[in-house]
């Protein structure tokens, strides 16, 4: 589900520099950069990339023979994947482009594809949130992720859109445009998720989601496991809430669950609840949502606590004194789920404001009266009394998601921010349910708990660890590495150093730590590892 608010205003948020996994470059976002004309990418890898410019997290894919490489937004929050045609309105009218004040990160030519497919003209159609969209067909072809190849999955191919980027929805089925309620026709189609377990690249429809702190610019999703050293303590496993139908049944559309207590934590340890005893909403978390969406009955408190000044009629945004960031550095946002023995997810003050200098220099910029000379942007928004409510990016990148399509289930934990560390844990067929793996000791001060406390690991768990490199070249940009780990036995390693003007190769003999086990099944995955603050295995996963 896709809710963007004045993405234009977000596009000087911080400058970061572009890590993949195999090739490192430094992005410089000028005044004028935004989501809306993004160029094309030049990165051959398929990490989530923290595009801040536009508060979405992407994917690069290969899509048909010869594979075209294509950037596209990950979204927990809908179900289709579909690229941007090369002969879309949105990327070949120069009007359009100036009209929407947007452009096309890549486009994919059907007609230079050898194992293309039509499958249905003109049936897809795709409307989000905000509004935006996209039509045109539905085709199969050839779909190349995470170094794994799908030898067909059907999506949309858009013909008409305004939306700049195309998307890879990783929910449920029947949130599938195809089945909307408002469709002539209605079906349901295998989505991506099902198509990985049929063609045999997973083991379970279930995957983990780490979106890292909003200064990474890589995070990671795991297709088929998770990554135990990437949340701290226990995963605290929450059944998915299905939306009722008038006729008294029950399905599954949206990855929403119940959120149950929601509180500030000043920057002297006191915490005040902004929600009654009872309190009970349902909540989805979607990372296609680039801020996160609460009752009214909450925002409208937490603003006057806070000193936030809501003018999303406006600009589109909420705004809020930059100081709040040297004055109140420890304050947080708590958000709680399941009962009163139950966690809190806590999100740091500085994961919730950005910096929209460049916003703010733009002439064009009218400004509310505001009660602070030096304004940023507030990444927490009021969803109404009805809702929906949503769990975006401003939440996520504080919480460690698993999402288990299979069982119906959402585990969370406390993220660890910037992890130089990886215990990968495999989802098997024959097993029910989300592993209950222990991450790393707790660090977080937790709402009513007096701190953290030490954890450790399940035992009888398999987990494997692995130490990526890291180096710098003469421009100081950082260079990472893939490397291609045998289950077999867990030490034959091929390591993919990646430089800033082209890949060497070197076969090597390490020897990966292996927790518990020894030995891991003779399948083969692909760790793709990211250059950071440190060594931190990330990218696309799969576990097979």
């Amino acid at each position: 589900m896709k809710y963007l608010r004045s993405s234009a205003a977000l596009a000087g948020a911080t400058l970061v520099s572009y890590v993949a996994a195999t090739v490192t470059m430094k992005m410089t976002r000028g005044p004028n950069l935004n989501r809306r004309n993004l160029a094309a990418r030049d990165s051959i890898t398929a990490v989530l990339n923290n595009n801040i410019t536009g508060g979405s997290y992407y994917v690069e894919v290969n899509v048909g023979s010869p594979g075209q490489k294509q950037t596209m937004a990950l979204d927990t929050g809908s179900s289709d994947v579909w690229l941007l045609s090369s002969m879309a309105d949105l990327c070949t009218s120069a009007f359009l482009q100036g009209f929407l004040d947007d452009g096309c990160a890549s486009t994919f030519d059907h007609n230079t594809s050898s194992t293309y497919k039509l499958d249905k003209q003109g049936r897809f159609s795709i409307r989000y949130l905000d509004q935006s969209g996209a039509s045109g067909d539905y085709i199969s072809d050839v779909f190349q992720i995470g170094g794994k190849t799908l030898k067909t999955l059907e999506m949309g191919l858009a013909y008409k859109s305004t939306v700049g980027t195309g998307l890879i929805g990783i929910g449920y089925s029947l949130n599938e445009a195809s089945d909307a309620r408002n469709s002539p026709s209605p079906f349901v189609y295998p989505s991506i998720i099902d198509t990985m377990l049929s063609q045999g690249l997973i083991d379970r429809r279930a995957y983990s989601l780490y979106l890292n702190d909003l200064d990474a610019s890589t995070g990671s999703i795991i297709f088929g496991g998770l990554d135990a050293d990437k949340y701290q303590g226990n995963l605290l496993h929450m059944p998915v809430v299905p939306t009722r139908l008038s006729n008294g049944s029950s399905l599954y559309y949206d990855l929403g669950v119940a959120l149950t207590s929601f509180g500030i934590t000043g920057q002297h340890g006191n915490t005040v609840n902004l929600t009654s005893t009872g309190f009970k909403e349902v909540a989805i978390l979607d990372s296609g949502t680039k801020i996160t969406l609460l009752p009214t009955s909450i925002v409208a408190n937490m603003y006057h606590k806070i000193g936030a000044v809501d003018d999303t009629n406006g600009t589109g945004l909420v705004f809020i004194d930059c100081a709040i960031l040297k004055q109140s550095p420890d304050l947080t946002f708590n958000y709680g789920f399941g009962n009163h023995s139950g966690r809190s997810i806590v999100v740091p003050i500085n994961e919730v404001v950005f910096d929209v200098k460049d916003y703010l220099s733009d002439p064009d910029t009218k400004l509310p009266p505001l009660p602070f000379k030096n304004p940023c942007a507030f990444g927490i928004y009021d969803g109404g009394s009805t809702g929906p409510y949503l769990l975006g990016d401003t939440f996520l990148r504080s919480a460690y998601v698993v999402y288990d399509l299979d069982d119906n289930v959402i585990a969370i934990a406390q993220t660890n921010f910037n992890s130089c560390s990886s215990s990968l844990v495999e989802f098997r067929a024959n097993e029910t349910g989300i592993p209950r793996i222990s991450g790393v000791a707790s660090s977080v001060r937790l709402p009513g708990t007096g701190g953290g406390k030490t954890t450790t690991r399940a035992e009888g768990t398999e987990a494997a660890s692995a130490t990526g490199l890291v180096t710098t070249n003469s421009d100081g940009v950082l260079t990472g590495s893939i490397i291609v780990a045998t289950k077999a036995t867990a030490k034959a390693m091929t390591t993919v150093t990646a430089t800033s003007v082209g890949i060497s190769t070197a076969s090597q003999s390490k020897e990966a730590t292996a927790g518990s086990v020894s030995v891991f099944n003779a399948n083969e995955f692909v760790v793709l590892g990211i250059a950071g603050v440190c060594a931190v295995l990330g990218g696309e996963w799969f576990i097979s």
